[in-house]
């Protein structure tokens, strides 16, 4: 269930998503610290991750649509993906709200709130993201282990259900579809 987004047989998405949150997660650290220090320094070093994780979030969406258009999937991984994209569509407009207020007032109040919820959406958007990798095995090639890998949601289907899945994939593959 591998998406166009790849690179060497590798998904890009999960691979880029690293930096975003990394950048988040560090502009949180340095609002505790400029909490306990008030040196302007920390409040700035915030407002500077939290725009480069917005640059960060906007490529890794981009290699996230590409991966949701062309990655075959089943409805119930295809519900979770759009959960999933709506919750970081959500988290992008918090983080640039964050970012426009503290651009503007770097020990803005608002600006620390606004920072927290995005962390706090950060959670459920990254476990469903886990769940579409983990569970549902979107990103993943059959390749990967050297053997046929079944989702969690396909484990139920009984094997003339699988088979018509798998005519219905590939025709929508073909076609460009999916």
């Amino acid at each position: 269930m591998q998406g166009k987004a790849t690179i060497a047989g590798h998904p890009i998405h999960p691979i880029l998503i690293t930096v975003p949150i990394g950048c988040y997660v560090a502009a949180l650290v340095s609002d505790i610290v400029f909490a306990f220090t008030h040196a302007a320094f920390w409040g700035s070093m915030s407002t500077w991750l939290v725009g480069f994780g917005i640059a960060g979030s906007l490529i890794a969406a981009f290699f996230g649509l590409v991966d949701y258009l062309s990655a075959p999937m089943t409805a119930q991984a295809r519900t979770i993906a759009n959960w999933h994209a709506t919750l970081n569509s959500a988290n992008l407009v918090v983080f640039l709200v964050a970012f426009a207020v503290r651009y503007l007032e770097p020990s803005s109040i608002l600006g620390h709130v606004a920072l927290v919820a995005g962390i706090l959406l950060l959670v459920p958007a990254g476990v469903l993201g886990g769940k579409l990798a983990h569970n549902h095995l979107v990103g993943s090639s059959e390749n990967d282990l050297g053997r046929l890998r079944v989702a969690a949601d396909e484990t139920q289907l009984t094997p003339h259900e699988r088979l018509a899945r798998d005519r219905e994939i590939a025709r929508s593959s073909r076609k460009g579809t999916v």
